[in-house]
């Protein structure tokens, strides 16, 4: 029976959206099988609403990453991606540093076991600094720096962009390997402890929501809607003199990303498997948030 108090456009998106969230209304594993939502003709007889609002709420939906209005054949709900949960506090239980993985952000960060992350190729430049750069490193606006770029997968999807600067007297004062395009097996910082004595042992993070640029979009697979943001995690690393010596870059899709960072004690089942919360009476050990050790 057709309501009989009109609703608003926000009202019916809003209950659209709980019966897509609740798997009344979701979206099949092919183009064959894609769950269509009712027509607007249907939806204006069901809400008792015009159909301006019933366009205003499909408009809003699609704005937000839910469903997509193709011409002649209706409105379709969208697969939303799978959440990825990652700490970027992982410096215990062999989730962070001295893992051996390299120097991708594994190294600063913990994506759950049971995903396998793969990374491109490295690629290097030297370039000059912006005055962002030189600021987060602590040298001149007109110094150089070396850039090492990386693609991160998880399993076999884009994951993250990320990229760490270093000053190009790393190079020339011994770190040589900073210029290579490869990667640096026992991870960048190890390698710079061990050639300049430099050793990690703080670092401090800033995150903030952008839009993201056209690569961006191109490698995450991202549209024009509200939802299509990026997290951008800057982390600058010190040394013992409090001296900033490697500056990286990472770039997260919003709309599948959720970071977590741990302090004090947190159960291990939490600390290995962010975003499912602890086992009734799970064991917890200490966990810090940053540690001296570097891999």
């Amino acid at each position: 029976m057709p309501r009989t108090t009109p609703l608003r456009w926000r009202d019916i998106a809003d209950d659209l959206l709980r019966r897509i969230e609740s798997g009344d209304l979701t979206p099949g594993d092919g183009s064959n099988s894609r769950r269509r939502l009712p027509p607007e003709k249907d939806l204006e007889s069901h809400y008792s609403a015009s159909r301006n609002t019933v366009r205003d709420a499909l408009s809003y939906l699609q704005q937000q990453g839910y469903v997509v209005s193709e011409q002649g054949k209706g409105t379709f709900v969208l697969r939303r991606p799978d959440i990825v949960h990652v700490t970027l506090s992982a410096v215990d239980l062999g989730l962070g540093p001295g893992a051996g993985s390299g120097e991708w952000y594994n190294r600063d960060a913990h994506v759950p076991r049971d995903r396998e992350v793969t990374v491109s190729p490295v690629k290097v430049e030297v370039q000059e600094g912006t005055r962002v750069i030189a600021r987060y490193l602590q040298t001149n606006a007109d110094a150089e720096f070396i850039s090492r770029h990386q693609e991160l997968f998880q399993d076999g999807r884009p994951l993250a962009l990320q990229t760490s600067f270093y000053p190009l007297d790393f190079a020339t004062g011994g770190a040589s390997r900073l210029l290579y395009p490869r990667d640096i097996p026992e991870g960048a910082v190890a390698y710079l402890q061990e050639t300049l004595g430099y050793s990690e042992v703080g670092f401090h993070d800033e995150i903030k929501a952008r839009v993201p640029n056209e690569h961006e979009k191109r490698f995450f697979g991202l549209g024009e809607s509200a939802a299509d943001a990026v997290f951008e995690a800057v982390r600058t690393a010190y040394s013992p003199d409090g001296t900033a010596f490697r500056l990286t870059v990472t770039v997260w899709p919003a709309d599948r990303t959720r970071l977590h960072y741990n302090d004090g004690q947190v159960p291990d089942d939490v600390l290995r498997a962010p975003g499912l919360g602890a086992s009734k009476g799970a064991p917890g050990k200490p966990q810090r948030a940053a540690d001296a050790e570097s891999g």
